[in-house]
């Protein structure tokens, strides 16, 4: 399938490592112009040296979702270096004290997970869509988890925070499709990542076990292929589908792609 993606203005956020980076090099080779961008300089600097090895069309600045100011230098600096956005993919990291349960966790824990998985992204949305509905045409997907849908314990801070993303997408899919803009979620599973790995260190401290045991238990056990995804080769094909002329029925809905993990209908 011809998506025609050659030229279009993406902004990929935390997208120096892990899901982000795999997503911002599939798009390279899709032939997008790219924005990525990282809360650190050097992995910025690093990605975008290792990207325009792949597509000249690549620039890379700091930012950080939580902090609200950031998104209006974010807008500034792809305006500047690319003329324009057509799309955002938002993905996010972690909050510091995650993996928690409910009764490890602080307010100001609250506070910041918050920031991270919605408000920070309200603020993407207010920022971003004013030109995109002046252009007539946009696409933003906000990345979460498949947790969403069954919220895990240990995750209690990401899985009440990130939740409302799904009904956000909503609202903003009935409001913006007269403008040929629209909102998805996905729903990811496991990907193999180092972010993924070090989640799954900390939890195995946490409950005294192996990683080697956790890993396999939490992670490989759970998929009824028993192999895990590639952010690059598994979930990038559906962001650069949803990003593309050919998903504009795609509005405001919740995709999950998880390898059939997910017991929820």
């Amino acid at each position: 399938m011809e998506l025609n993606l050659v030229g279009k203005r993406v902004v990929v956020t935390a997208s120096t490592e892990g899901i982000g980076k795999g997503i911002a090099r599939a798009l390279a080779k899709e032939g997008c112009k790219l924005v990525v961008s990282s809360r650190t300089e050097e992995k910025v600097r690093r990605t975008v040296e290792e990207l325009r090895k792949v597509n000249p069309s690549v620039w890379g600045t700091k930012f950080d979702v939580t902090n609200y100011e950031d998104s209006e230098r974010l807008f500034s600096f792809a305006k500047d270096v690319m003329g324009g956005v057509d799309a955002v993919v938002v993905n996010t990291g972690n909050p510091p004290s995650e993996p928690s349960y409910f009764e490890e966790t602080s307010m100001e824990d609250w506070d910041y997970s918050v920031k991270l998985y919605l408000t920070g992204v309200v603020k993407l949305v207010k920022t971003f869509v004013p030109e995109m509905v002046k252009n007539g045409w946009g696409r933003m997907i906000f990345l979460s988890s498949w947790t969403v849908k069954e919220p895990q314990r240990i995750f209690s801070l990401a899985d009440v925070s990130r939740a409302p993303l799904t009904q956000l997408a909503k609202i903003l899919a009935k409001t913006y499709a007269k403008y040929n803009i629209t909102f998805n979620v996905i729903l990811m599973g496991s990907f193999e990542t180092e972010g993924a790995k070090r989640t799954i260190k900390r939890l195995a401290e946490k409950e005294g076990k192996s990683f080697e045991e956790l890993w396999k238990e939490v992670v490989l056990s759970t998929i009824p292929s028993g192999r895990i995804g590639s952010p690059e080769r598994d979930l990038a094909p559906l962001v650069a589908f949803l990003l593309s002329d050919k998903s504009w029925y795609v509005n405001g809905t919740s995709i999950l792609i998880d390898g059939g993990l997910t017991d929820a209908v």
